[in-house]
Order: structure tokens, then C-alpha cells, then sequence
């Protein structure tokens, strides 16, 4: 994975747990980097497109409500391939191709088809580092902005089918379908390159920080704690993880 000279620079580790929104160097959105081991994915994407639809087909479009429903006010659904470097063995057999380049990504942490029906709304909300960027691969786009599209840190864009959208969503983002048929994208999160030595580290953190809003989800009350004692939670977790 190659960027340009100065993109990426020094960059301070900041992890959503730490409290806070990011307010960092980096740039909301990575126009000017070039993600050599994306662009095969652009090229052979008629293939990839045709693999999800016959594995969604398969499934009645059925797939996973979004873990965290307080997102949107909408339906927002998801179906994974990678989870934190967690394989979805059967969703990986049915998509091959998909699979074979996923495979060749440095730095591969998540890969996910994320479905958002007609006229929902994913709420402004931060991610879990800076250390990863989040890579949207337009599947179906029934329409461009304003009608569909993404605000990272007050910048707006659309997807494009076909296109990769590469951002930095640790900063304040938000998505929208205001539209009558259902938006896809295949999202993908890589380790930035500066950081590939730290990917055990960085999955660590996220995934202790992950299933500390998921026991907050089940027992709100845990949620009203002091800080410092969910630190010691979301530690706990990252040490028997």
C-alpha cells in the first residue's frame, strides 16, 4: 500500500475510548493516496458485485441488523466477510473472488456489505481510531447527494458504484438514503501503512472497546459508570481477548 508523500505523516494514536472527538492532521477524506491493493478490486468489480448479489440472493436478502440500532432511525444491515480478522468461513467460500483479493489487502481488519433501506439515516457518530482508513466500494447507489450520500467532519460526498470512497472516520460522520430503493456498499478497514506493525495491538483495543458497548448495550446502567472505572472494563476485556 503506497501514499503520497506527506499524506501521512506523524500521526499521535487516538483511540475512541480516551473520550472526545478526533481533531487530528489527517485528511477527512484520502483523495490523494494511492491504494495499490484496492484498485484490483475496482477493476474486477462486475465479478465481485455479481458474488454478493448470489450470496445475498441465497440468503432472501436477509443479513444482520447493525449492532448498535441507537445509530439511525432507519434500517441499516450488515453482512461480514472479516471481522477484526475474524473470517466468515461460508460468506468468504461463496464470494471467491471477492475473497482472493481481500486476502492480498495488507492490513485487513473488517470487510462487510452494509445495506441502508430507503429513507434511513445513520446518526452523526465517531469511530474507533485514526489508525484505520475506512474504505466504501459503491455496490448499488440509487442516487447522489443530496438525496444519498456521507458527511465526514462537515465534508460531503457521494459513493459511486463501482468506486472506491476512502475516509478517515475517526472524525464525526454521518450517511442517508432519502430515496425509494436500498443503498450497498462493501466497506472495508485497513491498518494505515505507517501502523501494519501494531494491527494485533490497534484489533485489540477496538475489539475491547466493541464489546464494552455491547454490555452497555444490554445493561444501560453500566454506561452511567465513571470513566475510569469502564477503562478498567474495557481493559479487562483487552486482556482476555
Amino acid at each position: 500500500m503506497k501514499n503520497s508523500a506527506g499524506t501521512l505523516s506523524k500521526i499521535k494514536p487516538w483511540y475512541s475510548y480516551m473520550g472526545g472527538s478526533y481533531h487530528g492532521p489527517l485528511p477527512a477524506f484520502y483523495d490523494d493516496v494511492k491504494w495499490e491493493e484496492l484498485k484490483e478490486a475496482e477493476k474486477s468489480f462486475q465479478v465481485i458485485k455479481s458474488e454478493i448479489e448470489s450470496l445475498l440472493s441465497a440468503k432472501n436478502n436477509s443479513l444482520e441488523p447493525y449492532f448498535n440500532s441507537s445509530l439511525t432511525n432507519g434500517k441499516w444491515e450488515v453482512l461480514n466477510f472479516y471481522f477484526w480478522g475474524e473470517a466468515n468461513e461460508k460468506n468468504c467460500a461463496a464470494c471467491p473472488e471477492l475473497n482472493r483479493l481481500l486476502k492480498n489487502i495488507p492490513g485487513l481488519l473488517t470487510a462487510t456489505v452494509s445495506k441502508l433501506s430507503p429513507h434511513t439515516q445513520i446518526h452523526p457518530h465517531i469511530g474507533d481510531t485514526n489508525l484505520i482508513a475506512r474504505c466504501h466500494l459503491g455496490l448499488v447507489i440509487p442516487a447522489k447527494l443530496p438525496a444519498c450520500g456521507i458527511d465526514v467532519n462537515n465534508e460531503q460526498r457521494s459513493w459511486e458504484e463501482g468506486k472506491w470512497l476512502i475516509f478517515c472516520d475517526a472524525y464525526t460522520h454521518s450517511a442517508w438514503n432519502r430515496t425509494n430503493e436500498s443503498r450497498f456498499v462493501l466497506i472495508v478497514d485497513i491498518v494505515l501503512p505507517e501502523f501494519l506493525g501494531q494491527k494485533k495491538e490497534i484489533t485489540a483495543n477496538v475489539l475491547s472497546l466493541l464489546k464494552l458497548q455491547k454490555l452497555i448495550g444490554k445493561k444501560p446502567w453500566i454506561g452511567k459508570l465513571p470513566g475510569p472505572v469502564l477503562g478498567v472494563i474495557r481493559h479487562f476485556y483487552k486482556f482476555i481477548l
